[in-house]
């Protein structure tokens, strides 16, 4: 199956949002119980939607306020939704509850007495323990209680590493290491926890005297070798020696972790500081051009290289201990959100902003959160927010272009984009987002002279330019015009030659035509190897196999991409007409009627009717 001008669209051909009345209003008037309650928050939850689920863990708290399982949730979901004063009265409350081991760790931060507690409390407590430490130890680095934030922090650490939870269970419901869920519990008790609070530690350390620097940065040693560990403990050891003003070893701790990320703006940004701080502009000349030859964003080498264009240090953008762990909520909020572990994304993002408000990059990145539990509005007005000076502003303008394409306001949202242009076809990222909205609001031929104009611009092609030949053909083929369609996907292979896109959409369009067919086939077959998992290329052979006349064949592949994308109308059909070629009547009858629950377009409704009245014609 071709992908079409909507898909093409990505994110800006969902429905828009229409919730005049709130969930919570609309069931205002009905009465709760705890077990309804409960399942509407764990519901709510599992759509991702964290301020729904917040709302009904309330609810089930009132009904029964001792309960330590929704104590937890309250108070991560208060959290993670950036309602510190409440979430913080509920780490009070749960550090208050003395009759519970784990509560007296929190409120003491010493070892309890022996109690007996089940094996499930026990490993609750050990789950609720270090995120109490954590919530409170960031409300006494906020208030600048650098002493009692660094005894919560040191307490959370001690917990997580004397009762390690299991975040893996054991065969046969194993996790996948990069489950979303797993990834939120990492964060809040599990080792990426443990990464962060030891560097809050180290900033509560250094908060409380810049002579304390040895200290913090031997906590900050990692003793794993792991990338992760070594970027963010070398990250943050050089910006604590920063801090501290000792500029030598800042540089050599900060190139330690550019070293372990070479694509990561802050440290370049913080290492050709110091470098220029200490005096060694020839280095930091040298790391701004090896940033430049990263796989950084093209918009941040250019921020890189612009702001220090006169080789002078900026003002810091850590001034305080505060700031330094904002920074570290900010970045790795940021990649868990990016991973879809929104939970865990949005705790760490809402740290951050309570540390440092008004900061573009967490503005950026909790936008892309929002956009993500589709608060568009909302998304919107923190893309708003981001300053034109900031590396990630035309970023979010271009994010904000598609919310509001999502939002149903495609002009504001193409003139958006194009006041970002101003007549500068050499901003190839824009180019695309501009092209993609023409094509989901059918402008073919806009989307076609935009791309035109981009691909002009460019001196030398690469194969990082595939895409805007792929998105040009794809806007011709809507245009009926096959033969420059055609063009445009050869032009697009043979700058990427095994581009599973290209290929895919190329030798569908071949078998549709009755074009090449042994050629066509083998091209989705190579597409279909590289993205196995993929309904609409799964779908494609299938038909590859129908056009060819192979109709078990044909069925077998259908049926797996129905499997892959059972939603889709288009994929429903072809699995319909394969199955009536294939002599079984009643199955193709009973996936056209299917076909009809699917809001399909009207070419598409009108096939089907007539198919389920009279077959298909032999």
């Amino acid at each position: 199956m071709l992908i079409g001008p909507a898909s093409l669209a990505g994110a800006t051909t969902e429905a828009p949002e229409n919730t005049p009345v709130s969930i919570p209003e609309a069931l205002s008037d009905v009465p709760t119980t705890l077990t309804g309650t409960y399942l509407s928050a764990r519901l709510a939850q599992d759509e991702q939607d964290l301020e729904l689920a917040a709302h009904f863990y309330a609810q089930a708290l009132e009904k029964d306020p001792e309960n330590l399982l929704l104590l937890e949730r309250n108070f991560a979901l208060m959290l993670a939704t950036g309602r510190h004063d409440e979430a913080f009265a509920l780490a009070d409350k749960m550090a208050a509850m003395s009759n519970h081991p784990a509560a007296k760790k929190a409120k003491d931060g010493v070892e309890a007495q022996e109690e007996e507690v089940s094996a499930e409390t026990s490993e609750l407590t050990a789950r609720i323990a270090p995120m109490i430490h954590l919530a409170l130890g960031v409300k006494a680095l906020k208030g600048r209680n650098y002493s009692s934030a660094s005894i919560q922090f040191q307490n959370g650490v001690k917990i997580m590493q004397d009762n390690p939870v299991q975040l893996i269970a054991r065969s046969p419901l194993r996790r996948n290491l990069n489950d979303p869920r797993l990834l939120s519990a990492s964060a809040q008790y599990g080792p990426f926890a443990l990464i962060s609070q030891t560097v809050l530690e180290a900033w509560a350390s250094i908060g409380q005297d810049r002579g304390n620097l040895p200290k913090a940065l031997e906590m900050l040693k990692a003793d794993e070798e792991s990338e992760v560990n070594q970027f963010f403990f070398s990250l943050h050891a050089g910006l604590v020696a920063s801090y501290a003003k000792d500029y030598t070893k800042a540089t050599s701790l900060l190139q330690q972790s550019l070293d372990a990320d070479p694509n990561s703006l802050a440290t370049a940004t913080a290492l050709v500081n110091n470098l220029l701080k200490a005096g060694n502009e020839k280095r930091a000349s040298q790391v701004i051009e090896e940033f430049a030859a990263s796989a950084a964003d093209v918009e941040e080498k250019q921020w890189l290289m612009t702001t220090f264009s006169a080789m002078k240090p900026i003002a810091s953008t850590i001034r305080t201990p505060q700031d330094g762990a904002a920074e570290y909520f900010s970045t790795l909020g940021n990649a868990l959100t990016e991973e879809g572990a929104i939970e865990g994304g949005a705790l760490y993002l809402q740290f951050a902003d309570y540390l440092r408000p008004n900061n573009d990059m967490t503005s950026f990145s909790l936008a892309r959160l929002l956009e993500r539990v589709e608060k568009n509005e909302l998304a919107l007005a923190r893309y708003d927010t981001i300053k034109t000076t900031s590396p990630v502003y035309r970023k979010a303008q271009r994010r904000g272009a598609f919310v509001l394409a999502r939002l149903d306001r495609p002009d504001e949202a193409i003139d958006r984009l194009k006041t970002l242009l101003e007549g500068d076809y050499s901003d190839l990222e824009t180019v695309s987002v501009l092209s993609r909205i023409y094509q989901s609001e059918r402008r073919f031929q806009d989307s076609v002279d935009i791309l035109t104009r981009g691909l002009n611009s460019i001196k030398v092609k690469r194969d990082i330019h595939w895409s805007l030949y792929f998105l040009r053909g794809s806007a011709y083929d809507q245009l009926k015009e096959w033969p420059k369609t055609e063009e445009d996907m050869l032009a697009a292979l043979k700058l990427f030659p095994n581009q599973p896109t290209v290929l895919n959409y190329l030798g569908y369009s071949w078998v549709d035509r009755g074009l090449n067919l042994d050629k066509a086939i083998e091209m989705i077959r190579q597409a279909v190897a590289l993205r196995p998992f993929d309904g609409f290329f799964v779908d494609s052979l299938g038909w590859a196999h129908y056009r060819l006349e192979q109709y078990e064949e044909a069925v077998n592949f259908l049926e797996r991409a129905v499997e892959l994308r059972p939603e889709d109308p288009t994929i429903t059909d072809h699995l319909g007409d394969a199955y009536w070629r294939a002599g079984r009547k009643n199955e193709a009858t009973f996936q056209w009627q299917r076909v009809k629950t699917m809001q399909p377009d009207e070419d598409l409704l009108k096939s089907v009717d007539d198919k389920i009245a009279n077959g298909l014609a032999d």
